[in-house]
Order: structure tokens, then sequence, then C-alpha cells
């Protein structure tokens, strides 16, 4: 599964930046793929925070801020996961390693917060992305309380990074496609685009709660 969402990134990445008009067009065949594709993110953002918490390399209000944002990134890993089990839907798994060094200097807790920084902000703007297309009301609500978190978590690194910068720089956030997204931390993955998906658009909608685990075709 985890490989199947990083070829899924990569062939997004090629068709999208093949034709820009074409952003409106569905993305993702149903909301099962949403949230499969939010769990990718939650997964490498948990993968982080456990990564650069174990050295000891943060101290002060850094370590504690950076400890709290990475309980809540494994408490969206952990509701997501049940999420799409719940409905009957396969979780993609975190991978086995993540290259963060190659968003930016590993060995400092300035050059860590800059990664963090990058990582927050672009998940907020792929949540803002996906979410329009996501059908059931429930799996909307469910995305929105997840990215508000995330923003915030946005919002405390920055002002971690700069306390008499504007850590909340911008009325509105910007929607980022799948494209985008690699763009933004693709080197994480140590991989460029690849082939594009097999699986045949289909949108599926929810006729109940996710966690419930009915659906139908629409």
């Amino acid at each position: 599964m985890t490989s199947r969402f990083s070829r899924f990134l990569g062939a997004t990445a090629q068709s999208a930046l093949a034709s820009r008009a074409q952003v409106a067009l569905p993305i993702f065949e149903d909301d099962l793929m949403v949230l499969n594709y939010a769990l990718t993110l939650e997964h490498l953002e948990n993968a982080f925070y456990k990564q650069v918490l174990a050295p000891g390399k943060l101290q002060g209000k850094a370590a504690a801020y950076l400890a709290i944002i990475g309980a809540d990134e494994q408490a969206h890993v952990d509701a997501l996961t049940a999420a799409i089990t719940g409905a009957g839907g396969m979780p993609t798994k975190s991978r086995k390693s993540y290259a963060f060094d190659n968003l930016g200097d590993f060995s400092t807790e300035a050059g860590i917060l800059a990664v963090a920084a990058i990582l927050e902000s672009t998940g907020v703007g792929a949540y803002n992305g996906a979410g329009r297309e996501i059908m059931n009301k429930t799996v909307l609500a469910a995305a929105g309380s997840i990215v508000a978190v995330e923003a915030r978590h946005t919002a405390a690194i920055r002002a971690l990074i700069d306390p008499n910068a504007n850590p909340v720089p911008k009325a509105f956030e910007a929607a980022l496609r799948p494209a985008d997204v690699v763009g933004a931390i693709g080197a994480i993955l140590g991989r460029g685009p690849t082939s594009s998906r097999s699986t045949p658009a289909r949108r599926r909608c929810w006729t109940r709660s996710p966690v419930q685990g009915r659906r139908s075709t629409c």
C-alpha cells in the first residue's frame, strides 16, 4: 500500500504539471483514497517528530512544543487508521525510513525547526487541497478538525523560529495538489515521479459514517 501511494503521488505530479488548467477535476477515487492520502502525510510527520525528539537535540520550548506536536501526529495516525479500517479499507503503512535531512540541516535545533515548518505548512495545504473532494460530511468534519490543529502547529513552529515575526502571515492558506506536495517534500521519499496508478478512476460516496463502513457508488 505504501508503494501504491508513492506511485500515486508521482503520477499526479506528472499529470497535474502537464495540465494546470485541469485543477478542478477529481484527483481521488473516493473518500477512502483521501483518507489514505492524509494518513501517508501523517505517517511522515509522526516519524519526523519521533526521530528529532529522540537524540536530545532540542531544548527548552522547542523540545516541549515539538513533543506536544508529535503526540498530536500520533493521534492523527491512530484516528485515520481506525477510520480506514472501520470503513473496510486497508490503511497505508509508514515507510521504514524517510530522508528528512534532504530538506535541510538536521544537526541543529534551527535546522530541525526549519524542516518542521516545511512539513507542517505542506500538510495544511495538502488537507486544503484534498478537502474539496471529500463527499461524506463526517469525513469532511474530521479532516477539518485535523487541519485546524496542523495550522496551529505551523504557527507554533514559526514562533519558535522567530519570536518577533508574525506566526500567521496570511489570512488564507493555499490549497495544494498532490503535485505541489511532491514538489515541497518529495525529497524525503528519495524518489521521483514513477508510473501512473493502475486502478481506474471511480468515485464512491459514503452513505453513513466511514467508521461504520457503509458506502455506495455514485
